[in-house]
């Protein structure tokens, strides 16, 4: 289970650094989204260039904050996968907290990223249920710590 966990982190880990990569091509449908009417912006505009107006910014903000808290979980399940990689119990439990930050990472980053790109504001309900969920997640890997017994006793390393 402990192996299955560090993949989901890693595969987490991975697909949030993608994701932070098409930025930039994010960016370019959500300024041209929300420019409609305006001139439109220069191809060359770099990431670091300011926001044409609020509504840009605002969800270049939740798309970054989609982002960080993709790659803050999918570094949470490596962690957990390695707690439950070197102790004897907890290993159930373990799988149950990666599966609900799964869940959680869907609806809060995954959601983050259609409202962002896609300007989805009627998803916008998801994003608590999410967060939630990533709660629940953080609290089920609280209790794997608390159950935390290592495989190897500190008597068999002397």
């Amino acid at each position: 289970m402990a192996k299955f966990v560090l993949f989901l982190g890693v595969l987490f880990a991975m697909t949030a650094v993608a994701a932070g990569a098409m930025e930039h091509a994010v960016r370019g449908m959500i300024i041209r989204d929300t420019t409609e009417g305006e001139a439109a912006p220069k191809a060359s505009e770099e990431l670091s260039d300011p926001a044409p107006n609020a509504e840009a910014a605002k969800r270049l903000a939740q798309y970054e904050t989609g982002v960080r808290y993709h790659m803050y979980h999918g570094l949470a399940m490596i962690g957990l996968g390695v707690v439950m990689a070197i102790s004897a119990r907890g290993q159930v439990l373990g799988l149950i907290a990666a599966l609900v930050m799964v869940v959680g990472v869907k609806l809060f980053s995954g959601t983050l990223y259609l409202i962002s790109a896609f300007g989805m504001a009627e998803l916008t309900m998801l994003v608590p249920i999410g967060g939630s969920l990533l709660l629940l997640g953080w609290l089920l890997f609280l209790g794997v710590v608390l159950l935390f017994d290592p495989l190897v006793d500190k008597e068999d390393l002397d």
